[in-house]
């Protein structure tokens, strides 16, 4: 992997942008409550201010969900470019020696801009990663002819995925490393595979926030990269402009106004690459900037929304054609190296200090003194705990899950109203989190639970009545599915 030049630092005045615009942003996340992760503003091809939400540091890997679909849009842009196949060409016809039986005729007349623009045969399309999946795909009953409407479909991106590796003899993780990763220094990265080796390109990356600033700003400066082209010329447009009507969408971005080759389009004739939980990268043409953030908003229906609002409301506006005087650089390579003293200052602190939100709610409770340290027989129940019991403590709390004989006991440590780092021995098994917890009133004490590498979270609504207590489980996110979801209903042992 080829060493990158690191992004250009600057003082948000140096690229026209207004500071209070920034914190502005900021207030608004905090107010909102959205669990941001991180976010970074360029503008004119340089950072004019990013930030990481503690415990999420500056250049871990964070899963960026269906961005992925929109790195498998830039493969397929330079495999047509390099004429490895065409955008009219049939997937069928691409990959017939994945398919055993036949192919129906509307799943037969299916097109490569077809799959890019999500107006293939299905409504809901098979899904599997497991071998014969391709198969699966195409010899499937199609719903409707391709072409005619649009319906969200992650199998058909991992076909994407598989024609390029048909069609070029390497895996497209492999296939970009030259032509784009390292052009663009997208730096360390992760790319799930399906069976034979096939790229996730619906879901499968893990990079850096770094590493999606870069693409965005490709796509901004129209594929071209320090004077090289790297992605065909005509491409950005092509790929980002309303290709198909998105109206039936599941999914709310600023609204429903079209969709790309896998980019959606935004208000103020922005498009976006964007991933489940908040995971955006945002392309503004008309401002010549690029706006990223990863986050997990999971728990609220298209909670991703409050995140584009934030955009809009605050740092858009926030955005000037003419640089104040005396702005200048900043030197290193972090805002918060900025002169303490001054206003810009100030707000690279604030930027260098920021911590995931936390659960609105207070820390104490006068419920603590009546359930601290008190052991709960707990009804059968999925996970086979037989009881568990809360230990409350100003710096750091648990509360203990006991199995089968008595034997196993698991801990969940957490803070009151402020977050605790360790690992999730509960219901991952050894997957690194952070876990808090807030009196919403005085019988209900609510913990979070975020997972740091998966971005799931669990919530445990915890209310005490006499000698019962009640624990809701609550999974938002995609990796646990409802079945995990259960009541711990328990009395006090006496």
């Amino acid at each position: 992997m080829l060493a990158a030049s690191q992004l250009e630092r600057v003082l948000p005045e140096a690229v026209g942008i207004n500071p209070k615009g920034i914190e502005g942003f900021m207030e608004l996340v905090y107010e909102r409550q959205i669990a941001l992760h991180s976010f970074m503003l360029l503008r004119h091809g340089k950072v004019a201010a990013e930030a990481y939400y503690a415990p999420f540091r500056r250049g871990e890997l964070h899963h960026i969900f269906s961005i992925s679909k929109s790195v498998t849009s830039a493969a397929v842009g330079i495999a047509i470019g390099e004429g490895r196949f065409g955008l009219q060409d049939k997937a069928a016809d691409l990959l017939r020696r994945h398919v055993v039986g036949e192919v129906p005729p509307y799943t037969a007349q299916m097109t490569v801009e077809q799959l890019l623009k999500m107006a293939t045969v299905y409504r809901r399309a098979p899904y599997s990663e497991a071998e014969g999946w391709i198969n699966l795909y195409l010899t499937s009953p199609p719903q409707h002819p391709p072409g005619f409407s649009f319906a969200y479909d992650t199998a058909g991106t991992n076909m994407l995925c598989a024609i390029v590796q048909e069609t070029t003899g390497q895996t497209v993780h492999e296939y970009l490393q030259p032509r784009l990763f390292d052009v663009i220094g997208m730096g360390p990265m992760e790319w799930k595979t399906c069976a034979g080796n096939v790229n996730n390109g619906g879901s499968g990356i893990r990079c850096t926030t770094d590493g999606l600033a870069r693409f965005g700003q490709l796509y901004l400066q129209d594929g071209i990269w320090d004077g090289k082209r790297v992605l065909p010329e005509g491409w950005v447009a092509r790929s980002t402009a309303r290709q198909v009507d998105n109206s039936g969408a599941k999914t709310m971005l600023d609204g429903k106004p079209g969709y790309g080759y896998q980019f959606w389009r935004l208000r103020n004739n922005a498009y976006c690459a964007f991933g489940l939980g908040g995971q955006f990268v945002v392309v503004m043409p008309d401002c010549d900037a690029v706006f990223v953030s990863t986050a997990n908003t999971q728990f609220v229906r298209d909670g991703q929304q409050q995140i584009l609002d934030c955009l809009w409301e605050a740092l858009y506006p926030a955005m000037k054609e003419t640089p104040s005087s005396g702005a200048g650089l900043v030197n290193g390579g972090s805002l918060a190296e900025a002169d303490a003293s001054s206003s810009e200052g100030e707000l690279a602190k604030r930027l260098a200090s920021l911590q995931l939100s936390l659960p609105p709610g207070q820390a104490h409770s006068y419920t603590v003194v009546q359930v601290n340290n008190r052991t709960y027989r707990l009804q059968d129940n999925r996970y086979g705990f037989i009881a568990c019991r809360f230990e409350f403590a100003d710096r750091s709390s648990s509360l203990s899950f006991t199995r089968g004989s008595g034997a196993e006991e698991v801990v969940l440590d957490f803070g009151l109203h402020h977050w605790v780092t360790g690992t999730d021995r509960v219901f991952s098994g050894t997957e690194p989190c952070c876990s808090a917890a807030t009196w919403v009133d005085g019988q209900t004490c609510i913990l979070h639970m975020h997972l740091l590498n998966t971005v799931q979270m669990v919530m445990l609504i915890c209310h005490f009545e006499a000698d019962t207590m009640m624990i809701q489980i609550v999974m938002p996110g995609i990796y646990f599915n409802e079945e995990m979801e259960c009541d711990l209903i328990g009395v006090v042992s006496l």
